[in-house]
């Protein structure tokens, strides 16, 4: 898969996909095999990182996040300060890396979906 074959666009309405046929048949296989497993596995799929690849150069790219008035700058810039953060409590290493702003597909219990719907907003 290639670059092109997926980009992420964020506004204030909302984020969307836009994948190729390609694409969303991989996304769907991938999304299949987490839904078989136990949901207490937690198998995850991690879209961005999933449709990365290396160009012919040995350069990693993923796949495009783009928006309008510079939201995608201002989220990448905030987890930046979130992995920076963690560096200077200890919790991550001096040169950790913060990864490109995800959308992450999780399998999980109806229970920890309430959890997680019932937790109060930071």
């Amino acid at each position: 898969m290639t670059v092109s074959t997926m980009a992420l666009y964020i506004d204030c309405t909302g984020l969307t996909v836009y994948m190729t046929r390609d694409a969303l048949q991989k996304l769907a296989a991938e999304l299949s095999r987490i839904s078989e497993a136990p949901p207490q596995e937690f198998f995850e799929i991690h879209v961005r990182s999933a449709f990365s690849h290396f160009d012919e150069n040995d350069n990693h790219s993923s796949p495009a996040f783009k928006s309008r008035n510079g939201l995608a700058a201002l989220i990448e810039a905030m987890h930046a300060a979130v992995i920076k953060d963690a560096i200077q409590r200890g919790e991550e290493s001096a040169d950790a890396l913060p990864s490109p702003f995800e959308l992450t597909f999780m399998h999980v219990s109806p229970e920890v979906v309430e959890k997680v719907a019932t937790q109060p907003d930071d």
